[in-house]
């Protein structure tokens, strides 16, 4: 079994991106993979929109009026610049302290980090022109290193998007080198249709059908990444968890989801979410796998869910002697889509050690990839599935705790996220004993 789940994973080892020929070509694969193990996957197509860079420029404008110019990307679903570009003052924006907020107002800034809401709210407060964002690492090359495409997040577009552009770190540095007063940038972006798709297989219990437990993974890539870490592991763990379900029959109906477009802003989830709201309501927990199979690094749980699913899980690892972290918190995944709807999720992922991590770099690939790690990680799937399919109560309250709602809302924005319009949930509180 070890080695048929590492055969699948390296078929799939190829950039998958989102609404590309190879994300079909790789769901085509998976559900004939699945077809052999006895079930009949349904193709659940979807289509969004999106802007993409089309001319993306930025320059140091010199002293002596020349320019010095550099390469960049354009940030997905940012704003354009209009097709003659802008002039601005540039500033460096160390840390979001009140004096270099007072100082940015008009101007081009460089930052380094992915802007949280609040951050970039207080740059639009501030009044930026547009920004620049770093790629990589200092000990790059252009030989060893690519220029990662970004794309503004939903959470941010409640603020309003400026231009915004990706620039290698290496680059970065050559750039403040010159210690520019003033850039010259252009960005310009083009709407276009993608159409992906979710690879869905029903495996129906039997004395508690009507209640569902799904498990899911997504099967894109980033652009120049094999993506076998991240998430080839978890779609092949999936396919391994459904042959080991044909053999043995659970009494909780399994919903089985390869998502198509996770890396885009986990568009196949709410595709899928948005498209099954009798489902939602029927569905007691969702398991998830993001990023696994590396010889390396140590096997992460993130639960969004109380604290007596918490103690549960924890109890789950001793009695399994599956080596794991728990953390309570919410994972950039698929599970955020089912959180957002109020179901509780358990998202199995890897964590890497300094300097042993390549999550969207050329470097995810199939070099660190074990097939014992794979195996050991889909046999606790295996496990935790079908604890929770055959329980005889359902062991994880159907409950999201406020602070965990908080947290769902800013990851998505106001605007977007659906569970800013239900009621908070109540978690149930045991009867007080009485003889």
């Amino acid at each position: 079994m070890a080695k048929k789940t590492y055969e699948r994973l390296a078929a799939i080892s190829y950039s998958r991106t989102s609404g590309s020929p190879e994300e079909r070509k790789a769901l085509k694969y998976l559900a004939g993979e699945i077809k052999k193990t006895g079930f009949d996957p349904v193709i659940e197509e979807f289509t969004y929109t999106r802007k993409v860079p089309k001319e993306a420029f930025l320059a140091v404008v010199n002293d002596d009026g020349s320019e010095t110019v550099f390469t960049v990307t354009g940030v997905i679903d940012s704003a354009s610049t209009g097709a003659k570009g802008k002039t601005a003052g540039f500033y460096y924006l160390r840390s979001f302290d009140e004096v270099s907020l007072s100082r940015i107002r008009d101007k081009f800034v460089l930052i380094h980090d992915r802007l949280s809401p609040e951050e970039y709210d207080r740059l639009k407060k501030a009044g930026i022109a547009g920004y620049v964002t770093t790629s990589g690492t200092i000990r790059d090359t252009y030989e060893n290193s690519d220029l990662e495409t970004v794309r503004f997040r939903e959470n941010l577009k409640d603020y309003g998007a400026v231009p915004a552009f990706t620039i290698r770190m290496i680059e970065a540095v050559e750039l403040l080198k010159l210690r520019p007063e003033k850039v010259r940038f252009k960005l310009t972006l083009k709407e276009e249709t993608v159409k992906s798709a979710n690879l869905v297989v029903t495996v129906e219990g039997s004395d508690l059908k009507d209640e569902i437990l799904t498990v899911g993974a997504h099967y894109d890539s980033v652009p120049f990444s094999l993506g076998s870490w991240d998430n080839g592991a978890g779609a092949v763990e999936v396919v391994s968890l459904l042959e080991y379900l044909k053999k043995h029959p659970v009494r909780r109906t399994i919903k089985a989801v390869l998502f198509g477009s996770e890396e885009t802003g986990l568009r196949g989830s709410r595709a899928y979410t948005d498209a099954h709201p009798d489902l939602n309501e029927k569905t007691k927990a969702m398991i998830n796998i993001d990023v696994g199979g590396s010889i390396l690094g140590k096997e992460l749980i993130f639960l969004a869910a109380g604290d007596e699913t918490e103690s549960w899980i924890r109890g789950l690892l001793k009695e399994a002697g599956y080596e794991a972290v728990t953390v309570k918190k919410l994972m950039s995944s698929d599970s955020a889509n089912f959180n957002d709807v109020g179901i509780p999720s358990i998202s199995l992922g890897q964590g890497a050690p300094r300097g042993g991590g390549y999550m969207h770099t050329r470097y995810d690939n199939m070099d660190l990839i074990d097939e014992n790690v794979l195996e050991r990680e889909a046999g606790f799937l295996k496990y935790l599935t079908q604890r929770l399919a055959d329980s005889e109560v359902f062991p994880i309250p159907r409950f999201i705790p406020e602070q965990l709602r908080k947290e769902i809302i800013s990851y998505f924005g106001k605007n977007l996220s659906r569970i800013a319009s239900l009621p908070a949930a109540q978690e149930e509180k045991p009867l007080p004993f009485r003889f």
